[in-house]
């Protein structure tokens, strides 16, 4: 007669209830669009008033999804990139006007 095989060895799948994993921090994104907003500010940068708005829109949605920080970082981001195309419509009026 044969032996049974040993029961399985348990292993760790977090606490009780499910998974529950919160990524910490603040959103990468969040981060780079407020720098591009703010380095746009500093030279009037159009493309980086664009690039700030996208990057915020899109950690805005991330930051939803993920729980993480940096949601006022992200809207800072927004504000700023829109002050940013407008100061640099109005320079660009301004120069070629």
């Amino acid at each position: 007669m044969s032996t049974p095989p040993p029961p399985p060895i348990p292993t760790y799948s977090g606490p009780p209830g499910g998974d529950v994993y919160r990524p910490t921090g603040n959103n990468g994104k969040a981060v780079a669009a407020m720098v591009c907003g703010i380095v746009g500010l500093v030279i009037f940068g159009f493309i980086l008033g664009i690039i700030a708005i996208v990057l915020g829109s899109i950690a805005k949605n991330e930051i939803k999804r993920t729980g993480q920080g940096g949601s006022g970082m992200a809207t800072a981001g927004i504000v700023l990139g829109i002050i940013d195309i407008v100061a640099g419509i109005i320079i660009f009026a301004a120069v070629v006007g």
